[in-house]
């Protein structure tokens, strides 16, 4: 009896509640009617604009991709994959750069010229198609052949000629990376020579223990933040009944580091092990397969690829990276007034160096990388494989 007279007051209790709440909606429902006004989910469009530019003195070309923010009623990837829906029709942008001191007196913008303003010509190139792009694979980028300064501040200008509208950045150019003094490897010299040719042993690199830890060492420079580090690894393959040896580069990616400044002069460091270097390797050889009548394969040199970017370069970096937290909700970064996305520097040195027989000799005769032909310093095939 006692449950049934629970359930009878949550019963007459909940009828209540509901009464009320009808009451209640009633009264909005004729307020609503009242009005006669239409609720319109999409607002009045504002232009804006995405951008990824990043300037790279060292490059020959500099490109800037810039794409409409879309609005629209039907579905957003559908129409992304339409390209004047993220396209500019050619001449609706003029994309300028222009060059500042630290005391923003203007300079000139491209070496060897006194002009003082680059105007970016457009053109559209095609993006690898894939089964999962979300994106129109044709993309109009705005481009330029000037050489730019390693220094200073350029500032990015896009004026639409149609809606004169205009969307602004800036960012300080990056230098490169130098020389570390006694620090390995990155030191005097920084090219491939033959190794024997009387030249100190320690020229040369030698990395034959796998389980050794290893570091690059250098020095960093104003302006930058954020530092990559990527071993080239080069080996050319050499076929039978052909004379012509085969040229390949294996990447191996290091964990990127940052400084705790922007004056520049800090020692930085990235650790990486031997074992590393024959794992990407075995890995690259045997996802690529060998080529038909391979008679062995030559390593040639090591190359340390540094780069240096500027401090909206780094902030964009860890603001994109994948979320490692339970909340998976992350800002979007953008330092381009009025619009959306990055404009920022980099800068890119490479520093080759040369190999000792020791360690190519271990290449030669040592797992993992024995058994797919690579050749010991006196250029032929190791007897053992261990």
């Amino acid at each position: 009896m006692r449950l049934f007279l629970f359930h009878k007051n949550h019963y007459l209790c909940t009828m209540r509640s509901a009464i009320k709440l009808a009451s209640i909606l009633a009264a909005i429902t004729a307020l609503f009617n009242s009005c006669k006004n239409d609720l319109h989910i999409l607002a009045p469009y504002k232009e804006s604009v995405s951008v990824y530019g990043i300037l790279n003195p060292q490059d020959t070309i500099q490109m800037i991709r810039i794409n409409k923010i879309f609005l629209g009623e039907g579905n957003a990837y559908t129409m992304a994959q339409v390209s004047d829906s993220v396209n500019y029709k050619p001449g609706v942008l003029t994309v300028s750069l222009q060059r500042f001191d630290a005391n923003g007196v203007q300079q000139p913008t491209t070496k060897g010229s006194t002009k003082t303003e680059i105007i970016l010509r457009d053109t559209v190139i095609q993006l690898a198609s894939t089964s999962s792009q979300v994106f129109n694979p044709n993309q109009r980028l705005y481009i330029t052949s000037d050489r730019l300064f390693n220094s200073g501040t350029y500032k990015l200008k896009i004026y639409n000629n149609e809606t004169k509208n205009v969307f602004t950045s800036q960012t300080v150019m990056v230098d490169t990376v130098r020389m570390t003094g006694g620090y390995d490897p990155i030191r005097w010299p920084f090219y491939p020579v033959p190794y024997g040719s009387g030249n100190p042993t320690f020229w040369y690199l030698d990395y034959s223990n796998p389980v050794t830890s290893r570091t690059v060492r250098f020095v960093s420079i104003a302006n930058a933040r954020e530092y990559t580090c990527i071993i080239h690894f080069h080996y050319k393959d050499s076929i039978l009944g052909n004379s012509v040896l085969q040229p390949h580069t294996v990447d191996i990616v290091l964990p990127s580091v940052k400084s705790s400044g922007l004056g520049g002069g800090e020692l930085l460091a990235v650790g990486f092990t031997s074992g590393d270097i024959y794992a990407a390797v075995e890995g690259a050889i045997n996802k690529a397969g060998d080529p038909t009548n391979l008679a062995g394969r030559h390593v040639t040199h090591l190359d340390f690829q540094v780069t240096a970017g500027a401090q909206e370069y780094s902030d964009f970096l860890q603001i994109s990276a994948p979320s490692t937290s339970v909340a998976q909700d992350k800002p979007t970064y953008t330092n381009i007034d009025g619009g959306f996305g990055i404009f920022s520097s980099k800068s890119i040195r490479v520093f080759p160096k040369a190999l000792s027989n020791t360690f190519i000799d271990y290449m030669a005769s040592k797992k993992p990388l024995c058994s797919m032909k690579f050749l010991t310093s006196s250029g032929g095939i190791s007897f053992t494989c261990n």
